[in-house]
């Protein structure tokens, strides 16, 4: 018997978020936003950096766990105020979809996680 599970869509978009945000954002996963959501260099196996078609650093992006149910908290809680951390703590990883902060409902472009 399977439940239904409510998909919750993840965008992190710099036009709704507040201060306030930014700092629980901070203060539950101890490092700034950007610090955390800033995209790296691909390190190969060999440990130099992974190289695109046209010589350019490959880029990735890595969320830790914390930062994700951070992510999840500040950005449920504007339509449900009641939404706890620990609500987002017990957000199931396959109702989750990232969406970009330019991608509308029902774009394409989303990614389930």
């Amino acid at each position: 018997m399977s439940k239904n599970i409510e998909t919750i869509s993840l965008r992190v978009d710099a036009d709704t978020l507040t201060i306030g945000d930014l700092e629980d954002f901070e203060e539950v996963v101890g490092a700034p936003i950007y610090d955390v959501l800033s995209p790296r260099p691909v390190i190969g196996p060999d440990g130099k950096k992974v190289l695109d078609e046209k010589g350019r650093p490959e880029l990735e992006t890595k969320i830790p766990t914390k930062a994700l149910k951070a992510l999840i908290w500040i950005t449920q809680r504007a339509d449900k105020p009641d939404f706890s951390l620990e609500d987002a703590r017990n957000v199931r990883v396959s109702a989750l979809e990232l969406v970009g902060a330019e991608d509308g409902p029902g774009n394409d472009d989303a990614q389930n996680a």
